[in-house]
């Protein structure tokens, strides 16, 4: 559930929506009005044991949106995505925003579920008995929303009650494909879709027919409306600017890493792709209806996504099962480790668990394992070898683990080495040290020569200068004040130099010692 179509580890597994798991008999969604909901979620991570972070839905009436206090924390990549992390005072768990650095209210996720049912309800009584029910709209690339709600309903007992309101999931990246076509476009991404379908409305905006009467005369009025357009527009970016100085409101209803803003985006890219070719107003009933029936094809029952849910709980188990095979890549490189979880998935999706393959190499050896192989046609044949040969390594008790082999990069190593040695300074044709830098921070070191800067940790007295030496004195001797000595200071590099003691001491007072008296006694 964490990995792409494909990437830079030449694992190709098949999409989530087309996965080569048998699943039951898709039922076509019956005849009838139905009410249309964006919804997308926040996630502690892309796992189907991660948890619910923030639950957000929209429609052009009215929307919904909470936070869900999780057990677990963020992982690292969650945190980034939706600039959110657990933080804990004293003994109590909470929510804090990464760019506002402000605690965010939450709710249990028991009491946020009972909330969004109670709004799915509310949004059913004010369309009356006109409508048959509601279908979730979604965009994503791999499955995952469909499958993190449904095990949370059903954690909790609130799946009958959900499926009264809900009918059906479908997810907007089929209708863009669809729409789109066979075109150079490698992200379906609703940013992607978002940036394709602005630039052509501007584009058709820009190529509207004017009347022919006005052309001549519009060459002074367009540079009027271009000035005046670029003072709204250096205007507005002002404003924007002023607002985010003032608050980080702006910033963050823009923030795709936010469920409720990419709900927005979803509903607003499958509007748009829906009534590309017709003229109705944004948002209409017209540009509604045609929004679900490009939708329908699409769509699945909830009954479908329930029993895809329960496969996908077998997939994680035999995934899990392959992980002792798989210790080494753990310990390894980033790249080797999205490179055993492709691995598992790919083996957990066409029915294989670690038992099973076991079975086959005590049976058959390596050429069961390569016959069992090659019913993956997604494989190529060159991770179906390694894969061949990690499996034998691990069953076979006469052999060690194959551990991935990581190549060091040591020409990136010796670059930096040469530039390292180009950018110190020479002296005399010797390279000096860094400590004779000049420069401080990131790019020298703080350590410098004490000629070129004293420090008051290394007191070193300079060559040129004569040195004025204090004698040292010993305990219990004294030496006469007036006396001049001499000192020699060594040095490697220079002869020994003569210091001068300061002379100038005040004259010896003597005081004469006292004359004895004669004390007479008199009778």
């Amino acid at each position: 559930m964490v990995a792409e179509n494909s990437d830079a580890t030449g694992v190709t597994i098949a999409p989530a929506d087309q996965s080569s798991v048998v699943l039951v008999e898709r039922d076509e969604l019956p005849v009838g009005d139905y009410l249309l909901v964006a919804i997308d979620i926040d996630t502690t991570g892309r796992r189907l044991i991660d948890e619910i972070v923030q639950l957000a839905a929209y429609t052009p009436s009215d929307h919904f949106e909470q936070y869900i206090m999780p057990y677990m924390n963020l992982n690292p990549a969650a945190r980034q995505r939706h600039q959110v992390r657990v933080i804990s005072i004293g003994f109590y768990r909470m929510l804090k925003s990464m760019q506002t650095f402000k605690i965010i209210k939450s709710k249990s996720e028991i009491a946020a579920l009972k909330d969004f049912l109670n709004w799915l309800e509310q949004l059913m009584a004010k369309v009356g008995s006109r409508s048959e029910g509601i279908v979730l709209l979604y965009h994503e690339e791999r499955k995952f929303i469909p499958y993190m709600i449904l095990e949370s309903l059903k954690k909790y007992g609130l799946l009958e009650r959900f499926t009264k309101s809900v009918k059906a999931f479908a997810n907007s990246l089929n209708l863009a494909k669809a729409s789109i076509g066979d075109t150079n476009i490698k992200s379906y991404s609703l940013r992607r879709l978002s940036k394709l379908l602005s630039k052509s409305k501007e584009d058709i905006s820009s190529v509207s027919p004017t009347g022919s009467g006005s052309g001549s005369v519009s060459t002074s009025t367009e540079g009027i409306d271009s000035n005046a357009a670029d003072n709204n527009s250096s205007s507005s970016s002002n404003f924007e600017k002023r607002f985010v100085k003032n608050g980080v409101k702006y910033e963050w209803e823009q923030f795709e890493g936010n469920a409720s803003v990419r709900a927005k985006m979803a509903f607003n890219v499958a509007l748009q792709l829906s009534n590309a070719e017709r003229k109705s107003e944004p948002e209409s009933s017209e540009a509604l209806e045609n929004l679900f029936n490009a939708l329908k094809p699409f769509a699945k029952l909830v009954g479908s996504d329930v029993q895809e849910l329960d496969t996908q709980n077998e997939n994680l188990e035999r995934q899990n099962s392959f992980r002792p095979v798989f210790l080494n890549y753990f310990k390894t490189t980033l790249y080797h480790r999205v490179r055993a979880v492709k691995f598992r998935i790919v083996l957990a999706e066409n029915g294989f668990d670690l038992n099973f393959l076991n079975a086959i190499w005590t049976d058959k050896g390596t050429e069961g394992l390569d016959m069992a192989l090659q019913s993956i046609g997604t494989l190529k044949t060159e991770d179906k070898s390694e894969l061949i040969e990690l499996l034998d390594s691990f069953f076979d008790p006469n052999k060690t683990t194959i551990k991935p082999v990581v190549k060091s990069n040591n020409t990136n190593n010796n670059r930096r080495r040469n530039r390292r040695n180009t950018n110190q300074p020479h002296k005399n044709g010797v390279i000096t040290s860094r400590s004779t830098s000049t420069e401080f921070g990131a790019g020298g070191d703080k350590s410098q020569s004490v000629s070129s800067l004293p420090d008051s940790t290394t007191k070193s007295t300079s060559l040129n200068k004569t040195v004025v030496a204090r004698p040292q004195s010993k305990r219990n001797s004294r030496h006469s004040v007036g006396s001049v000595s001499e000192s020699k200071v060594s040095d490697s590099d220079s002869a020994p130099i003569k210091v001068e003691l300061n002379n100038t001491a005040p004259a010896v007072i003597r005081v004469p010692s006292p004359t004895p008296v004669a004390i007479v006694a008199s009778n």
